[in-house]
């Protein structure tokens, strides 16, 4: 959302959807339209929202793979989809008919790396560590737990990752 905004100077609508209001809230904050999907049904929230049109680029990111059986209902033909979060755990995803059928452009980040620099590193880290640099985008609002050391991560994924309030954890 801050690249697209940021960066890319994208002025158009942007759609976030989560469960969790914080996310929500920067989301508003860093310019997104948000739709709480515990509240509200996605695709019905897309229509409105687009009038009809449906989503020309998707980026999914959240993980969960009930987004693959609500893509149908929010792409507009040829869209493009980004997959970034892949999740399928316990679904079958071979409905992925219902999605090629609408001829989108996929983008997968299998290894997320992009190109590489002159000196064989990944060019995409380098290049988010910039834009973070240059404070074009922001992390920090993000960051709801500190951990003092590594002996304590296990905590964001045995406790803190269950609470309404967390986004990300910082050692």
């Amino acid at each position: 959302l801050q690249y697209l905004r940021n960066v890319k100077l994208f002025e158009g609508l942007i759609l976030i959807s989560d469960v969790r209001n914080k996310n929500l809230e920067l989301a508003r904050e860093f310019g997104g339209t948000p739709i709480n999907v515990a509240e509200e049904d996605l695709p019905q929230a897309v229509h409105d929202r687009t009038h009809g049109e449906r989503i020309h680029y998707l980026i999914e990111s959240c993980g969960n793979s009930i987004i693959f059986e609500q893509m149908p209902s929010l792409l507009r033909k040829q869209a493009t989809v980004l997959l970034y979060g892949h999740g399928h755990k316990g679904r079958d995803i071979g409905l992925w008919g219902n999605v090629l059928y609408l001829e989108p452009t996929l983008v997968a980040s299998v290894g997320a790396s992009g190109a590489f620099d002159a000196d064989g590193r990944p060019s995409t880290y380098r290049h988010a560590l910039e834009m973070v640099s240059s404070g074009k985008i922001k992390v920090q609002p993000f960051v709801t737990h500190r951990y003092a050391s590594l002996d304590e991560v296990h905590l964001a994924f045995e406790r803190d990752f269950q609470r309404p309030e967390y986004i990300k954890g910082e050692l």
